[in-house]
């Protein structure tokens, strides 16, 4: 979420005649926080959360049990006979491939979800900036990752949050 956020705002930002910072009101935004802080993002992300809890707790625990395999395969190679030792290396190395795969299956049904779920947020936000902006007399409101210093008093990210939550 937040790297295509900030990429949409740099390419805006880019996009800007450097006039445009001479003079007029400027304004600085964390859009994750925004987003995240919200009673829309919290409800949107808890769902999300909630969605793939179960899913993320079982590979966590598949997880912990391949690294059990794995010290018992260390601990017990030179007990073991060579042809029991390949037995249980190919039995490790198969579930170890069906752990990554189900953890980049799970990873990519996450993103696609989130985006699915957060697209529509971060439309209606990207909208509550720029009426925020020509309401309040700002020529231009930077995401707060692409500036390396700004001022505290510029930073717009509560008012743009609260306007958000009024927001429909």
């Amino acid at each position: 979420m937040g790297v295509m956020v900030r990429v949409f705002f740099i390419m805006a930002v880019l996009a800007m005649p450097v006039a445009a910072f001479a003079q007029g009101k400027i304004g600085i935004i964390n859009l994750d926080d925004a987003l995240s802080n919200s009673s829309a993002g919290k409800s949107a992300l808890g769902s999300l959360k909630s969605k793939f809890e179960a899913r993320e707790k079982s590979l966590a625990a598949q997880g912990d049990e391949l690294k059990k395999m794995q010290d018992e395969l260390q601990k017990k190679s030179v007990a073991l006979s060579q042809d029991a030792m390949k037995a249980k290396a190919a039995d490790f190395e198969a579930k170890a491939r069906k752990y990554m795969e189900d953890r980049n299956k799970l990873q990519q049904e996450e993103q696609q979800s989130q985006q699915t779920v957060l697209q529509p947020l971060l439309t209606r936000l990207q909208k509550v900036v720029s009426d925020y902006a020509a309401k309040n007399g700002f020529s231009v409101i930077l995401e707060s990752r692409s500036v390396p210093y700004f001022d505290p008093k510029l930073d717009v990210t509560a008012a743009i949050q609260a306007e958000f939550d009024k927001s429909k």
